[in-house]
């Protein structure tokens, strides 16, 4: 697939994260706006999380037996459904019941993208196309947040659901218009019981689970990393200026990574996996070591960068290696792998808020998870020969 549908591809998967990130700055003014608590206001991140997350097992049969193209285009339309229902949404229950639909729609391009980025490409070239998508993808998490600020502090926090609804229809024409079917034999219809049954047999087949939880681990240190860092920052004194400036270094960080990934596999493909791995596992040293001093923040933002780094090498490379060793099954392996990601990434770093005790324990923390991730990558590799 050439580079400017890949790039299209990237930004209509990046919808479902910016339907995230840009309401974040909002939550307050909607809850007061729809007079609910700041709990339930909570419920519009969380719900579409879960809907974000599990969405994908459900979309990834029906894009193996309609075809790629249809499911992205339907997507989009429960997308714009979703999003249409926000902006006039006079309770919470209904703003909810919108954010559920987005998500459902958001949910299928995260599935389709994955699998018409790999469609038809030769064995072992994986890993170039996937990092572009993600590249493009992770703008949004540096962008949105920005974003949602200055258009909730300019106007109605219903503005942002009209931007998301532009977008939206913006990627749709564009899909219509430039993205083709990619699949190239369609599956047998099978019922709910069949579907389970091909989940069950990807998770055990080529040690899939090594590298999902490899890519689960690295994604719950980042989780944590967002749960952390507020504080450790306000204790340091930061100002907003400066948050703001921590958290794009730190994006900007993994997107120079995943922009690595074409070139490297290009000339050195097999240096991927271990300049990876050593760009991480330093940047996990170094996050063990600044949690002796966590408000000495430009430590803490050098450990990071360096994690982030790492993980932009490596992230595209473990779905990578995860769908050539499942090249038929492209689709079930990207949805579950995603699911797992999600899901299994917001337990664990739940989890961990609840365990440690201090800042400093949660970067050491952080750090833990990389090295298990690293770990964990390892050993997968070792049951198969080197791809």
């Amino acid at each position: 697939m050439n580079g400017a549908r890949l790039v299209l591809l990237g930004a209509i998967a990046a919808l479902g994260s910016l339907a995230i990130q840009m309401l974040v700055p909002a939550l307050p003014d909607i809850t007061a706006s729809l007079v609910a608590s700041s709990e339930d206001g909570q419920l519009l991140i969380t719900g579409y999380l879960a809907v974000l997350a599990m969405g994908q097992l459900g979309w990834a049969p029906v894009a193996d037996r309609i075809g790629r193209r249809p499911v992205i285009l339907i997507g989009l339309l429960l997308f714009l459904a979703g999003t249409f229902a926000c902006v006039v949404a006079q309770s919470l229950e209904l703003l909810l019941g919108g954010r559920l639909l987005q998500a459902a729609g958001a949910s299928s391009s995260l599935v389709t993208a994955r699998a018409m980025a790999t469609d038809g490409g030769k064995a072992g070239t994986a890993a170039a196309p996937l990092a572009v998508l993600t590249s493009v993808t992770l703008i949004s998490p540096a962008l949105a947040p920005v974003v949602g600020g200055i258009v909730v502090s300019l106007a109605d926090w219903r503005m942002l659901f009209w931007l998301l609804a532009g977008l939206g229809v913006t990627g749709l024409l564009l899909a219509w218009r430039f993205l083709p079917e990619t699949l190239a034999e369609r599956t047998a219809s099978v019922g709910p019981t069949a579907i389970l049954r091909r989940y069950g047999a990807v998770a055990v087949r080529q040690r899939f689970l090594p590298l999902a939880l490899a890519n689960m681990l690295a994604s719950a240190g980042f989780y944590l990393f967002l749960a952390v860092s507020p504080f450790v920052l306000e204790a340091a004194g930061a100002t907003p200026a400066w948050s703001g400036l921590f958290y794009s270094v730190v994006a900007s960080a993994i997107i120079a990574g995943t922009l690595l990934v074409p070139p490297i596999v290009r000339r050195w493909p097999q240096a991927l996996w271990p300049a990876g791995s050593v760009v991480m596992l330093a940047g996990a040293a170094a996050l063990c070591l600044s949690a002796a001093a966590p408000t000495a923040i430009f430590g803490l933002l050098a450990a990071m960068s360096l994690v982030a780094l790492g993980s932009g090498l490596s992230g595209p490379a473990l779905l990578a290696e995860a769908i050539e060793r499942q090249r038929g099954e492209a689709a079930s392996v990207a949805s579950l792998f995603g699911t797992l990601q999600m899901g299994g990434a917001a337990l664990l770093s739940t989890l961990a808020v609840r365990l440690a005790p201090s800042p400093p324990a949660e970067i050491a923390m952080i750090g833990g998870l990389m090295f298990a991730s690293v770990l964990v990558r390892q050993w997968g590799r070792q049951a198969l020969p080197q791809t």
